[in-house]
């Protein structure tokens, strides 16, 4: 039994999050904003330059180049780091002309990764946190291309929504896809309780499966409950999910979910929040995007203020704004227009 809590465990540990620095808002130089979440699972390249390195800014277009081919691939995210002293200005000016439109911040690093006096130098994390090449991503630029190629194509495929995302499953591999965050998973439930009764590998794997779910489930209720007196948007939203994922769990919240849905000011904030998370699924890769992301954003901003004139609650108010201001900033918008 030993032998299975262990396997247990490790089918229910997700993916090893990186332990990354430089992201923080005041290092970002140009691109769209990341979060450490948005590095999670995922193949990561950084390619580390300077604006005073000749051969550097003759990589700028090639780094162009290659971000703009790997950009439709959700497993990989592209990342420029300045190394040497900062001049914002300047540096946007080289990556404008050279076409690079991806994630620049200032002394961007993976923790463990490989370091180099000179540069340009990159390096290649795959998603299980190891870095898997490095080297000059110019002087290479097909080793380079090849190792993340090569990584991303070991990537678990990214199932949206799904309960089980980042959990490398051996035995119950139909579970990724019944598991979904506001799809019916009673069914899967069943069959997976039997499954841990049978015991081996497979009901080790089977028992962690169903620990991820009760997790999440416990997770949500309560932040349903949290949310209900002063966010009703989001006890709403979350509601919606847990009602329809697991509908005989959430019984008991549906009583009070009903009468927030009757409060009209809830319910178009809700539909807010709604259009923020997907936009937020499909983030911004080109200017265009980002332009047009930019003036949805600013167009909820000003819906927002004629919600507040239908007794809103302040602070699902004030929540939303600041989500929708960010994500404006996010994509060049600085202080949204009102």
């Amino acid at each position: 039994m030993r032998l299975f809590a262990v396997f247990a465990a490790l089918c229910a540990a997700p993916l090893l999050a990186l332990d990354v620095s430089g992201l923080e808002a005041g290092n970002h130089i140009a691109g769209p904003a990341l979060r450490e979440k948005d590095l999670d699972g995922k193949v990561v390249a950084v390619d580390e330059w300077g604006i005073f390195c000749p051969p550097c800014r003759a990589s700028l277009p090639h780094m162009a180049k290659l971000a703009k081919e790997l950009a439709g691939d959700g497993r990989v995210v592209f990342v420029g780091s300045h190394v040497q002293r900062r001049d914002d200005a300047t540096a946007r000016a080289m990556l404008e002309k050279a076409g690079c439109d991806y994630p620049v911040y200032q002394g961007f690093r993976v923790a463990g990764a490989p370091s180099s006096n000179a540069i340009p130098f990159g390096y290649v994390v795959d998603h299980r946190g190891e870095v898997v090449w490095s080297g000059n991503p110019y002087g290479d630029l097909k080793g380079f291309t090849q190792a993340i190629e090569e990584a991303a194509k070991a990537v678990p495929k990214a199932i949206p929504g799904s309960l089980l995302d980042g959990m490398e499953v051996r035995f119950a591999k139909d579970m990724p896809r019944r598991l979904i965050v506001g799809r019916n998973a009673e069914g899967a439930l069943q069959q997976l309780r039997a499954r841990a009764r049978r015991g081996g590998e497979a009901g080790a794997e089977a028992e962690a499966i169903l620990a991820r779910c009760e997790a999440w489930a416990s997770e949500t209720e309560t932040a349903i409950r949290e949310a209900i007196p002063t966010l009703p948007s989001k006890a709403l939203a979350l509601g919606q999910d847990y009602l329809r994922t697991f509908p005989t769990k959430a019984a008991p919240l549906k009583a009070e979910l009903s009468a927030l849905a009757k409060d009209p000011a809830a319910r178009a904030l809700l539909q807010s929040r709604q259009a923020l998370a997907k936009l937020r699924a499909a983030p911004a890769k080109t200017p265009n995007a980002r332009k047009q992301l930019l003036a949805r954003a600013q167009l909820q901003l000003r819906r927002l203020d004629q919600i507040a004139g239908q007794g809103a609650a302040e602070a699902d108010l004030a929540d939303l704004r600041a989500q929708w201001q960010a994500l404006a900033e996010a994509n060049g918008g600085g202080q949204a227009a009102p």
